[in-house]
């Protein structure tokens, strides 16, 4: 959408993008300020917050593509057997066995089951936001919807509410035409807050705040489009400077969610 978009550099497509944000925009940026704050929790939760970088990929309009909506699988998915035993208090005790008894099995733990995003929602914010599946462009740049009020799901990647991977939402921060966008709060959400991901059959999934992050318009990492490793969710849009001659922002906020 801008008329001074450079090329991407190599031929990655998807997995590694670079939203362009805030062309046509208002120039009111300034006020997303960087949150470098550490995560409050283990590394086991969230996996490593990326800090490389990825090729960019130029945003484009939203009619330029019709990506398919995967389904969530029907089923609660396999079951795994690493429930504990419970034993009874202070003094635990096998129970007494009957003649040709078998000891029972430990209740299967149930694997989650991925959501198809319908709404976003920031309880702490009074947010609720629809979401819209999106892919890529034939330029191979990641569509975000053209409302400033809605979300665009990436829809090449992982639903969320999955067992691994990174789901991707992504909007606006705000437009010329349309004011402020609905994920202009990114940049005060804080460690622990509840993000909600609800789904077209009106099951929840649902994350919490873990990590906040400001990379450069040509920096975004390409781990945040993942579809392995630990599941979260990461929510983009534009931020900081506003350039007027580029009609763009000069950077990204991203926020890392995990599962509450």
């Amino acid at each position: 959408m801008s008329p001074r978009r450079r090329r991407p550099r190599g031929g990655a497509r998807g997995a590694a993008a670079l939203l362009l944000l805030g062309t046509a925009l208002l120039g009111t940026g300034a006020g997303l300020a960087a949150g470098g704050d550490a995560p409050r929790i283990t590394a086991e939760e969230l996996g490593d917050v990326p800090a490389g970088s990825a090729p960019p990929l130029r945003l484009v309009p939203a009619a330029a593509v019709l990506p398919v909506l995967a389904a969530p699988p029907s089923g609660p998915g396999p079951a795994t057997s690493d429930a504990p035993w419970l034993l009874s208090a202070v003094h635990p005790r096998a129970a007494p066995s009957q003649p040709g008894s078998r000891p029972a099995s430990p209740a299967p733990a149930v694997a989650p089951r991925p959501v198809s995003p319908a709404t976003l929602e920031l309880p702490g914010r009074g947010i609720s936001a629809p979401v819209e599946p999106v892919g890529t462009g034939r330029d191979g740049g990641m569509v975000v919807p053209e409302q400033v009020r809605h979300v665009g799901w990436w829809a090449p990647g992982v639903l969320p509410g999955g067992a691994a991977g990174s789901a991707v939402l992504a909007g606006h921060v705000d437009s010329r035409t349309q004011g402020v966008g609905v994920l202009a709060v990114l940049p005060q959400l804080t460690d622990g807050e509840p993000v909600v991901v609800r789904g077209t059959d009106g099951r929840a999934a649902t994350f919490r705040v873990a990590a906040r992050r400001e990379y450069g318009k040509y920096d975004l990492p390409r781990e945040v489009f993942r579809r392995d490793g630990p599941p979260q969710l990461v929510l983009i849009t534009c931020g900081g400077a506003f350039d007027p001659a580029a009609g763009s922002y000069e950077s990204n906020i991203v926020v890392y969610a995990v599962p509450a």
